[in-house]
């Protein structure tokens, strides 16, 4: 256990970021897990009036967790071009 008072709030700090850090990360993967369960439920024309406001949204907090520094930037990029290629294939099918 830390001793010096410094330490002590380094850790208490270090505590609160890994709660805030982890519910992030969690919430930007549920997005795009969402997004991905859709897009095998749904296939078609129809399908982009439902798939498209979710690949908006999932694109917002990829890049979002990105500049916070949760993820890399361009794994986000990654990300986001991996589910638009999809998104296009299921509406386009």
């Amino acid at each position: 256990m830390a001793k010096h008072a410094s330490a002590v709030k380094a850790a208490r700090q270090a505590v609160t970021r890994n709660k805030r850090n982890s519910q992030a990360r969690g919430h930007f993967r549920t997005i795009v897990k969402n997004l991905r369960a859709a897009m095998k439920e749904k296939i078609g024309k129809d399908a982009e009036k439902t798939l498209q406001p979710l690949l908006n949204e999932a694109q917002k907090i990829l890049m979002k967790a990105a500049s916070k520094n949760l993820i890399k930037k361009k794994t986000a990029s990654r990300y986001i071009s991996r589910l638009s290629q999809a998104v296009h294939k299921a509406t386009h099918a």
